[in-house]
Parts: structure tokens; C-alpha cells; sequence
């Protein structure tokens, strides 16, 4: 290389450094501006924040295990004449009886409230629209129930009734009757009065745990009545009063609460029905 040419090569390297450095410069900016679009949303339609999911409806409640087509429900609510109010065929009715998530029925009855004309009570209980005649032909009504709450002064609740109906309908003369831990039947003798028979059924029990009756009018002047608790069952038999055979009568069910004294508007009977089933 002659002397004379160095300069001019010295030149050439140069330039074509410079430009090398340049196309690196220009590459290092072009990749962080799209990682700032990128991060800004300014890319594609994915990279965008989506809306937020409208939140599901809840599933519906199943309908209840019960027919309530077939009954009428008593309230501890007072109607137009003040006394108990009630609704025909029977339905829910906050806070009284509402559905449960398994199909069941809650029952709640305070100490305090409406009654029924011959009750010092109150109550939320279904009536069945079906009538029959005590002593003819077989009639069962059949309950599966948890206790949830029992009034606090120790009267307890009746769970399930053969009662008067039509003429005989302030009557009711078998009473299933949870107190101080025991399940007993109450027969009364008379229409008024307090000559009755009790008959007991079970002990030691509680809240919390499934609860199963029966009550049968066998329909030849007897009457069965059983219950199954905590891997315990118990039947007993009665005679069918001789002041009801014939008479116009129908099954009752559900928390008709017995307390004498109120412990506030908190006091009261609370049950769940699973399953309630009448036949005959």
C-alpha cells in the first residue's frame, strides 16, 4: 500500500463503522418501542384487558319434597279479623315456610304471634284438605323432619296431628309431641276437657338429627303410631276414643309450637321437613 493512500483507507473504516453502530441503534429502539406498544395495550385485540364476566345466576331451588297442593298452611300472622291468618292450597311464605336447598320445607313459629280462635299458641302448620272418618279404613301420614329449635320454656312442639275437621274442626284429639327430650303421642278421651292418655315413643331426643313418624289409623278402631331416631325405632298402639270414631277428621303436620311464656321475638320453634306424605 503506498503511503499516500492511507488516509483515504483510513476513511472507508471508519464510515463503515459508523454505519454498523448506526444500524444497531436502529434496531435496539425499533424492538423497545413494540415492547412499549405491547405493554399499552396498543398490539393486537389479545393483549387487551378483558371485560369483566357478568357473575351466574344461582341455580334454582328443586321443588319441595312435599305436595303443598295438598294441604292448607296455618300462620302465625294475624288476617283482617285477627286471628290467624292462613293460605289455601298452601305455598311459601317468609318467614314462615320457606324452601330449603334439599327440597325440604323450614318451619318457623314464635312464641309470640296470631292464634287460631280455640289456641293460646301460635303456629305454622299445614292442614290436609283431604277429610276422612276416624276408625274407617286405613290412613297413614308419614314425616321425615330435623329439629332445628325448640322454645325455651321446655313446652316443646307437636309435630303432627289427627285432628277435627268439618264440624269437629276445634278438636284435635292425637297430638305428637317432642318435650324435654321425648317423643310421646297424646290421645285425648273427650272433645273438651283434660282427660287424655299419653303414650310414649322415644327418648333422648335432640336437635339437629333426622326425625321419622307414622301415624295410622288402621280403620278397624286402632290406631299405630311408630318413630325412628338416631338408630332407634319405637311403635305403639291405641284405641281409636270412642267419642271420634266416625267422626269427620283430617292429619296435621308441621311446627305448631307449644310454649306458655315468650323469651323474646328470637323464641319459638324452628323444624325442617324433609319429606311429609299422606295416604288413605
Amino acid at each position: 500500500m503506498r503511503l499516500q493512500e492511507l488516509p483515504s483507507r483510513l476513511s472507508a473504516i471508519r464510515e463503515r463503522r459508523w454505519l454498523v453502530i448506526a444500524v444497531v441503534l436502529v434496531v435496539l429502539l425499533g424492538g423497545g418501542v413494540w415492547i412499549i406498544l405491547a405493554n399499552s395495550g396498543g398490539g393486537s385485540s389479545e393483549s387487551q384487558t378483558a371485560a369483566p364476566a357478568t357473575p351466574a345466576s344461582p341455580p334454582p331451588l328443586p321443588p319441595p319434597g312435599i305436595e303443598l297442593s295438598d294441604w292448607k298452611l296455618s300462620l302465625p300472622e294475624s288476617n283482617e279479623d285477627g286471628n290467624a291468618a292462613s293460605i289455601e292450597p298452601a305455598t311459601f311464605k317468609a318467614p314462615w315456610m320457606t324452601p330449603t336447598p334439599d327440597g325440604g320445607l323450614m318451619f318457623w313459629a314464635p312464641t309470640s304471634g296470631a292464634t287460631t280462635k280455640n289456641s293460646d299458641h301460635p303456629r305454622t302448620e299445614l292442614q290436609s284438605r283431604t277429610y276422612f272418618n276416624a276408625g274407617s279404613g286405613v290412613h297413614t301420614l308419614t314425616a321425615s323432619l330435623t329439629l332445628l329449635q325448640l322454645p325455651r320454656d321446655g313446652e316443646g312442639i307437636i309435630l303432627g296431628q289427627i285432628h277435627g275437621a268439618g264440624e269437629n274442626s276445634s278438636v284435635p284429639y292425637v297430638m305428637l309431641r317432642v318435650q324435654d327430650k321425648k317423643l310421646r303421642v297424646v290421645v285425648k278421651q273427650i272433645g273438651k276437657g283434660g282427660k287424655l292418655i299419653n303414650y310414649p315413643l322415644l327418648d333422648n331426643v335432640g336437635l339437629n338429627s333426622p326425625l321419622n313418624y307414622t301415624i295410622t289409623d288402621l280403620g278397624n278402631g286402632s290406631m299405630t303410631f311408630s318413630a325412628t331416631y338416631d338408630g332407634q325405632t319405637r311403635q305403639t298402639t291405641a284405641p281409636v276414643p270412642a267419642k271420634f270414631v266416625g267422626k269427620t277428621v283430617r292429619f296435621q303436620a308441621g311446627d305448631y309450637q307449644q310454649a306458655d311464656n315468650s323469651a323474646g321475638t328470637q323464641d319459638g320453634g324452628r323444624v325442617i321437613f324433609h319429606r311429609l306424605v299422606e295416604q288413605g
